[in-house]
């Protein structure tokens, strides 16, 4: 009864020192955030959902992840962190007037596309799990809920293949963005100096 009682007293030790740590890690990466170094407070939120975060803790880490990518004009990526803090009971709308949180930086188009999302994935949260509400993690049902359940995630889903959530995979994608813009830019402006001056040379 002792060894399970110090095991229990070891455990919940553990976990205050995670929480500590992943406290530190929201603090830090907010700093970052707010003077502009997205790519350094990406690695830091991305670092405390690795620490056995509390709830709070994780839908924090989990919107702030989605305002760095929200920032980049990278749905893809701004919807998958949302719907995983979602389905941690994350309330968005909250979440955006929340002074503690970090400051959305998105775009007015972005955040009404995330908050149409955000939406969305609750409604249907909501339809295969009726007791889940925001700031409670949804019970993982069981049997033929279950199964709806899954089909449920299979069209929530954004296209996983081929995008990679990292920060490396953010900094590949906006680079090939920019160059795909730049050449897109050049044959556009060939394009309309031969249209305009036709017997040009």
């Amino acid at each position: 009864m002792e060894e399970k009682q110090l095991w229990v007293v070891i455990m919940q030790q553990n976990k205050r020192l995670a929480e500590s740590r992943c406290s530190a890690l929201l603090d830090e990466g907010k700093q970052k955030y707010n003077v502009g170094d997205k790519m350094g407070a990406l690695k830091l939120f991305e670092r405390c959902l690795n620490q056995a975060p509390s709830l709070e803790q994780r839908q924090a880490a989990l919107f702030s992840a989605t305002a760095v990518h929200a920032s980049f004009g990278d749905i893809e990526l701004a919807q998958i962190t949302l719907r995983d803090g979602i389905g941690a009971g994350l309330d968005f709308d909250a979440a955006l007037k929340d002074p503690d949180m970090v400051k959305f930086q998105g775009s007015p188009q972005v955040v009404i596309q995330l908050r149409k999302f955000a939406e969305a994935v609750r409604r249907i949260k909501a339809a295969v799990s009726p007791d889940a509400s925001p700031g409670r993690a949804p019970p993982r049902p069981t049997g033929p809920r279950a199964v709806l359940s899954a089909d449920v995630s299979d069209m929530l889903r954004t296209e996983l293949s081929g995008i990679d959530p990292s920060v490396l995979g953010v900094i590949k994608r906006v680079a090939g963005l920019l160059v795909a813009g730049l050449l897109l830019g050049t044959v556009l402006f060939y394009v309309g100096l031969k249209l305009a001056f036709p017997d040009y040379t």
